[in-house]
């Protein structure tokens, strides 16, 4: 392994199920950069360094069964949120090959973004009591399950002060636990929002894979809504890698009142403009939404963690959720009604409360403290 010489190497594992943990992983790589480049950081998907032929079979397994079998999704979610991990014998698959690649890599501390790959990172240092290395797990959804949990993990960073009071009561030492929020790209925070006064700009998004949780027939619907209160609402949607619904929506049928977007690479600018998002529930997406302070709209999900996002979403009042089309149409009626001008405060000054509360700006500060306590022990 090619390691940059004089420099300690942090070793960040993540995943490719959904887009949150990738994210995460490249946040706290440029989070730890500005502050000192004198690191080697390696990224590494945890399965392609272990068992890369099962990776994409994997990924498209966990897709099917949020999109086509949720049910079945959560029955082994919410078992695995209250079972001790240490008894979860997945890890079995991938810790052998992934210990090899440890050692191969010799890192001075480990990151994890995703629960598997804590669970592997916590049986190497089982294994190697004589000299285990230090290890940071990042949770990245507003969540307390147990499969995050492991008794030789040395610090979390985690979503919210509630989490951590969670972790706290199931025996975690507070000392140990650091509210940092689900960490993104630095460039998403904004001092100070803009607002238009009498207009809202509302953002649709689906993922990076363009899926959302309405059909073109509701774009369409909504197309004419903007085109009858144009003066009041300004509509864009953006349609990810799917290129198809891009194709329909600007050639077979396009949308007339609502400029649409394909793939986009400037997120953090684009989400600036907008004062609301209609969008999906996930654990990024959530906290990119709160550091660029714009409440979010999302659908009652039906997978394990993005219900328990929404629940904090309700919670701290920083966005709506509604449950069908007819529901989001009432939405959209209330967003050209005067009345939504005090809702969007309401939920924009929770928004900017609930930034005081964590301490992403910390990160590197927390990574180098677990450094140097394990250099003088």
């Amino acid at each position: 392994m090619d390691t940059k010489k004089g420099k300690k190497t942090i070793l960040i594992l993540t995943a490719q199920f959904g887009a949150g943990h990738i994210s995460a992983a490249n946040a706290i790589k440029d989070y730890i950069n500005e502050s000192d480049d004198n690191y080697n950081i390696v990224i590494q998907n945890f399965i392609n360094a272990s068992v890369p032929r099962i990776n994409k079979p994997m990924v498209k397994m966990y897709e099917n069964n949020t999109k086509y079998m949720p049910e079945l999704y959560n029955y082994y979610y919410y078992l695995k949120k209250s079972f001790n991990p240490i008894y979860d014998i997945s890890h079995i698959i991938y810790t052998p090959k992934l210990s090899e690649y440890i050692l191969e890599v010799q890192p001075d501390l480990i990151i994890s973004t995703f629960p598997l790959a804590a669970s592997c990172v916590y049986n190497f240092n089982l294994k190697h009591t004589d000299k285990p290395i230090p290890c940071i797990t990042v949770i990245t959804d507003v969540v307390d399950s147990l499969e995050w949990i492991y008794p030789n993990t040395d610090m979390y960073f985690v979503p919210s002060t509630e989490i951590k009071n969670r972790l706290v009561h199931k025996g975690i030492s507070p000392n140990s636990i650091k509210v940092t929020g689900v960490p993104i790209n630095k460039n998403f925070q904004i001092a100070k929002k803009n607002y238009i006064q009498g207009k809202y700009r509302l953002l649709l998004l689906g993922g990076g894979r363009g899926l959302f949780d309405f059909d073109e027939s509701f774009m369409h619907w909504i197309d004419n809504f903007v085109g009858i209160y144009r003066d009041i609402l300004e509509v864009t949607i953006v349609t990810g890698k799917n290129k198809k619904l891009y194709d329909n929506l600007t050639e077979k049928k396009p949308l007339l009142n609502i400029k649409v977007l394909g793939f986009v690479n400037n997120m953090q600018d684009l989400i600036k403009e907008y004062d609301l998002m209609l969008t999906k529930p996930g654990g990024a997406t959530l906290f990119e939404a709160i550091h660029s302070q714009i409440p979010i709209i999302v659908k009652l999900p039906k997978v394990g963690q993005e219900i328990e996002n929404a629940k904090f979403i309700v919670d701290k009042g920083i966005g709506i959720i509604y449950n069908d089309d007819e529901n989001l149409k009432e939405i959209f009626e209330s967003i050209v009604s005067s009345k939504f001008n005090s809702l969007i405060k309401f939920m924009s000054d929770n928004i900017l409360e609930f930034k005081k509360t964590i301490h992403p700006e910390k990160i590197y500060d927390y990574i180098q403290e677990l450094l140097n306590d394990s250099i003088s022990e």
